[in-house]
């Protein structure tokens, strides 16, 4: 028997997606007969199924599998119902959510998960002005330095990352995204720096929220094309598309904090939570480390369970580059080569041992 996917609620376009990926969805008007659905899947949307029916849906398919896909935006107030979903054996779909998440989901409910190789490392900051984007720079830096294409794109919608216009930006190129028109041209026209192509962010900061998760995808999947690695900035305010879709698409994720962002990092690990990732899904660079504190680095990332991949210490404001010295920057090469060889870019080295 081939499993079915009974959908109520989902747009066509979503829906065409996931039967595109290989699975047979049969789009419902009203919810199908409890006998018709057993050992199948059920997705429902939040439209459709409000949370108050949640209960009652779970004892109407006790034979079937339920994604529920929660429609209302906006970051607080999902957590309740996903603990729900959850004591209900339900699964759950945030806000926000591109077709690609729910087709990943779906393949992880069905344990049919297809590896599939990325080469997005997206950097993520646990509050405003604590470094994204240079430590984002770092990384790109030292990776072209061993002689591969990358590309920085700034996806933090509410700072460009850089402090002077330029002739290539987000918002310059979005109606290309919008129209799903990029070509390789338009990359080879981004802003050369140190090695790599930058293109820096959204300097029409008002039309932040206007940005579409379709949008930022398209973005990624092109610029993919174009070099074999991408490193994006989705700064540090998670109430937006590119956020949410870097959340998602990453390969690997850097989160930029400090020992004083403690009270940042809770809720931004209990947000990541409900989008199914887990501390030891996120590496840790923090920041300005050689500045004292209460809490130590160590400590913060024992608390939280979280992996530290590199300590930085302060550095004056506004430089471009960060003036790493000798010993630091060996040991960035050697972040930056083992993460190449997590994405399979570069081979791994066997260090010399006592018998070698």
């Amino acid at each position: 028997m081939s499993l079915k996917i009974f959908s109520l609620g989902m747009d066509q376009l979503t829906i065409n997606e996931i039967k595109l990926a290989g699975f047979t969805v049969i789009a419902q008007s009203v919810l199908p007969e409890p006998a018709q659905a057993g050992g199948h899947l059920l997705m429902v949307t939040s439209e459709q199924v409000p949370v108050s029916g949640l209960s009652g849906l779970r004892r109407s398919y006790a034979d079937s599998n339920i994604l529920y896909v929660y429609l209302q935006k906006g970051v607080r107030g999902y957590q309740a119902i996903h603990m729900q979903c959850e004591s209900l054996g339900i699964f759950f779909m945030p806000p926000r959510s591109t077709p690609s998440a729910i087709i990943d989901k779906l393949r992880y409910m069905l344990e049919d998960e297809q590896a599939e190789r990325g080469n997005l490392i997206g950097f993520f900051g646990s509050g405003p002005g604590i470094g994204c984007t240079s430590a984002a720079k770092l990384f790109a830096r030292r990776i072209a330095a061993s002689g591969l294409r990358v590309i920085v794109l700034g996806l933090d919608l509410y700072d460009p990352g850089y402090d002077r216009k330029t002739a290539v930006s987000l918002d310059r190129l979005r109606p290309r995204i919008t129209g799903k028109m990029l070509h390789d041209e338009d990359f080879a026209g981004f802003v050369k720096q140190e090695g790599y192509s930058y293109l820096p962010g959204n300097f029409d900061y008002l039309s932040a929220q206007d940005y579409q998760e379709e949008e930022i995808e398209y973005l990624l999947a092109r610029a993919s094309d174009n070099a074999d690695v991408v490193v994006a900035d989705f700064g540090s305010i998670p109430e937006s598309a590119a956020w949410y879709v870097g959340m998602q698409k990453s390969v690997l994720r850097m989160i930029v904090t400090h020992p004083r962002h403690e009270y940042r990092l809770q809720p931004l690990m209990e947000l990541a939570g409900h989008m199914d990732l887990h501390p030891q899904d996120f590496q840790w660079i923090i920041n300005r480390s050689n500045v004292e504190e209460l809490t130590s680095s160590k400590n913060l990332a024992l608390r939280f369970g979280s992996e530290i991949l590199l300590e930085l210490p302060y550095y004056q404001p506004f430089l471009e580059s960060l003036p790493l010295g000798k010993k630091e920057l060996q040991h960035v090469d050697d972040k930056v080569h083992a993460l190449l060889v997590s994405l399979g870019l570069a081979l791994e080295v066997r260090k010399k041992g006592i018998f070698q």
